[in-house]
Parts: C-alpha cells; structure tokens; sequence
C-alpha cells in the first residue's frame, strides 16, 4: 500500500514539475517577446497568397500595429500560441533526445505558421467573395483551425517524441488509480 501511495506522488510531482515547467515557458514566450516581426512576416505572407489566388493585398504599419488591408495582423494571428505551448512541452519533457526535440518542434512550428498563413488569406476571401461576414469567417474557421492544430501536434509529437504520449498516458494511469 505505501508502494503504491509513494508511485502515485512520484507521478504526481513528475506531472506537477512538467506541467509547471511547459507552463511558464508557454506563457514567457507568448507574453514577453514583442512580436511585430512575426506579425508583419505572417502578414507579408498572407498577402502573398491572397495576390496568387486575385485578392488585392496591401500590408501596413501603424507604430506597432501591423495591417493586412483593414485588418489587424495581431499576435493570436500568428499561431504563436501553439508553438509556445508545444515548445514547453518540448523543453519540460524528461529522457527525450535533443534532435528529435528539436525536428518536432521544427515540423510544428513550420506548419502552425503556414497553416495560419493559408487561415489568413481563406477568412479574407471568404469576406471579400461575400460568403461569409467577417464574425462567422474569423472566429469559426480560427476556431476549426486551433482544433487540427493541437490534433496536428499530437499527431506529430506520437511520431517524432512517443514520450509525450507515454507521460500523457502514464499521467490518466496515476489518475484513474486515485
């Protein structure tokens, strides 16, 4: 009994250590850093793709403030959020290789980005084509997209790191036993 109560608090602290790390980097990273560079790339970007498909794009700057036609390109524009968490993950996580780190964290970062580029330019067709207005076109499809992208990190850290999975399930296990 004592061996089984000692096993429950060693995962438990495990959890809370893990937990505690992914948090506070996730939350650092999203709230400290200016991120006008990335909001104008992610603009510049989108425009990109809207000019490809006969959108009139034209990205500009207000002081920090970063537009794509009349809209504000903003932080949560990025997809930043994801990243930062899955970086946390990445970084909180025990027992994994740096490389495999390192290629999951690539692979991710890369698609949320360009995901939210391709996001971008469909909520504004949508506007502009007339199918859609603006609240239905931005906050479902934001909705949908943050749905595939955390499915998608999933998906990505089974493959590259199984011991997301492994501490995930190890983590239901201690619970399921209290």
């Amino acid at each position: 009994m004592d061996d089984q109560r000692s096993e429950r608090l060693r995962q438990l602290s495990q959890l809370a250590r893990f937990a505690g790390i992914a948090s506070t980097i996730a939350v650092a990273l999203y709230y400290v850093p200016n991120y006008f560079f990335l909001e104008k790339i992610t603009a510049e970007h989108s425009a990109l793709l809207m000019e490809l498909i006969g959108i009139k794009a034209t990205v500009w700057t207000q002081g920090s403030l970063v537009f794509l036609n009349q809209f504000e390109v903003e932080r949560m524009c990025t997809g930043v959020q994801v990243i930062t968490i899955f970086l946390g993950i990445l970084v909180a996580l025990p027992k994994a290789a740096i490389k495999k780190r390192v290629l999951a964290f690539g692979v991710v970062a890369i698609s949320v980005y360009f995901t939210n580029v391709g996001r971008i330019a469909f909520e504004i067709w949508l506007l502009y084509s007339g199918m859609l207005p603006w609240s239905l076109a931005h906050y479902q499809t934001g909705l949908i997209l943050g749905v595939f992208s955390v499915a998608f990190l999933v998906i990505v850290a089974d493959h590259f790191l199984p011991e997301v999975g492994d501490l995930a399930f190890s983590a239901l296990d201690g619970v399921r036993r209290s």
